[in-house]
């Protein structure tokens, strides 16, 4: 009751107090009243709409049914066959089989039919050979296409079967005149409705053209080259361009560089061969040695490599018959692996695998050819001025008694046998009988002769350009590695 008592009194003061504010103050009143009305006018003119209004269309609904049923077209996506294109380079362990598996073809009819070609049986005497297939999701072959091996010439790629042409190499020895261009044979087999393929054959013409490497060594010669991009058997080449200046087995040092340029036959972006240097650097110790090859019209007998300046580089002998290897046993004492006590080592020991080309270090004679206690399979070459070398443990020969052969030629096959351990080639050097440590090898072996002076003019003008073109290479410090990375052969005594 008290609630409504206060409240009613606090109204009447509040009423009193506003009427006597109305009687002093009139004007001000109506101002304020005045205003509130203007203001509520124009917010309702400015949301009102001019003119009669469009009427709306009335709203039509369209119901269409689809089928959500994907199964059918899954299941004739699944019934075509889809294709694949694959790419296998051949390895030297490769069968036809596991050749054709790598491209994923696994039909069994074909590859039954498959195994018994010919020309597939020809590739696999050509490591490195690239060949490519289009096989559906069935593992059915539709076509295949490689390139096949030319009868007597080496196979050219960018690892380590890549090797220098038959028009570049005898036995191994770059000493032709190279061609301009190279032939060699498509083979393209494809898959008829009715069983079986169709075979073609075509001709295709490589041309010669002109690589430039550059590197940095940081560990070994092979890895920078490796990082390069430079084919082992350039880098080869290489070592043997400047072995009479260069030990690179005890001198080469971190930071040391090379430039090259070299020769390649190439069709389709392919590399099919690879030719020789044709002009080189090497940085050793901060001394650089240089060479370019010079081959005159008319004087075969003064081709060769030469300085700058028109020097020979070439030596009487080559410092090593293998083209890498990994020293595992020097010249002098030590513990035989075979009996265990000390013994003079009189040669020095080289993993390689079995297989390795093995070539005669200088021009001379075999003087034998076959089996020896220890040695096991072994050959002999005499060489001009009392000097004679040894190889053993070999598993094939590829000279016979009596046979002149001239330096770099391959005289047998790397192997392991006789009394060894692991693959490796025992190879000896004799000076008068006596043999003497082969890593001396560079001591024993007389400098070439210079340009003649009639071909001089010649000489500058035919090796300006291999000597300009060093220049061309940009810097070697992006070609480089910190590691070996080919795989590590058995050791063995």
């Amino acid at each position: 009751m008290n609630f409504f008592v206060k409240t009613s009194t606090r109204l009447h003061a509040s009423t009193v107090t506003l009427r006597a504010s109305v009687e002093r103050h009139p004007g001000r009143v109506a101002a304020s009243v005045g205003a509130v009305l203007l203001l509520t006018s124009a917010t309702a003119f400015g949301l009102a709409e001019y003119g009669p209004q469009p009427q709306l269309p009335a709203t039509t609904t369209l119901d269409i049914p689809v089928s959500m049923d994907l199964a059918p077209q899954a299941r004739a996506l699944d019934d075509q066959p889809q294709l694949v294109y694959t790419t296998a380079h051949v390895r030297a362990a490769d069968s036809v089989d596991t050749l054709l598996q790598r491209l994923q073809i696994t039909d069994p009819q074909q590859l039954r039919l498959l195994s018994k070609d010919a020309d597939l049986h020809g590739l696999l005497r050509s490591p490195g050979h690239v060949v490519t297939a289009r096989v559906n999701s069935l593992g059915e072959l539709v076509e295949l296409q490689a390139r096949l091996p030319q009868t007597g010439m080496a196979s050219a790629s960018h690892g380590k079967d890549a090797g220098l042409s038959q028009t570049e190499s005898a036995k191994g020895r770059p000493d032709a005149k190279p061609p301009a261009a190279v032939e060699w044979r498509l083979l393209t087999l494809r898959a008829q409705p009715g069983g079986g393929f169709a075979r073609t054959i075509s001709r295709e013409t490589a041309q010669a053209q002109l690589r430039m490497v550059s590197g940095v060594v940081h560990s070994t010669l092979f890895a920078a080259a490796d990082a390069a991009g430079m084919p082992d058997t350039v880098t080869t080449q290489l070592v043997n361009l400047f072995a009479g200046v260069v030990n690179f087995r005890r001198d080469l040092r971190p930071g040391d560089r090379f430039t090259v340029v070299y020769r390649v036959y190439e069709a389709n972006g392919q590399v099919l061969r690879v030719g020789r240097i044709l002009s080189a650097q090497f940085t050793n110790r901060g001394t650089t040695h240089s060479a370019v090859w010079f081959d005159p019209r008319g004087h075969a007998q003064a081709a060769g490599y030469y300085s700058p300046s028109g020097s020979s580089l070439a030596r009487a002998f080559l410092l090593s018959p293998l083209p890498y290897d990994r020293l595992t046993s020097g010249y002098g004492w030590r513990i035989s692996p075979i009996f265990h006590k000390p013994e003079f080592h009189k040669g020095v020991d080289w993993a390689i695998p079995v297989g390795t080309p093995v070539r005669t270090i200088a021009d001379g004679r075999v003087v034998y050819a076959g089996w020896g206690t220890g040695y096991g399979k072994y050959v002999k070459v005499v060489h001009p001025g009392g000097f004679a070398t040894i190889y053993s443990h070999l598993s094939k020969f590829e000279v016979h008694v009596g046979e002149q052969v001239k330096q770099g030629e391959v005289v047998a096959l790397s192997g392991n046998t006789g009394w060894s351990t692991g693959p490796h080639l025992y190879f000896q050097f004799f000076v008068n009988g006596t043999p003497v440590n082969p890593l001396d090898l560079a001591h024993y072996s007389p400098k070439g002769t210079s340009v003649p002076a009639a071909l001089r003019s010649e000489f500058i003008a035919q090796t300006a350009t291999s000597a300009q073109l060093l220049a061309l290479v940009p810097g070697a410090e992006m070609a480089s590695a910190s590691q070996e990375p080919r795989s590590t052969m058995p050791s063995r005594g």
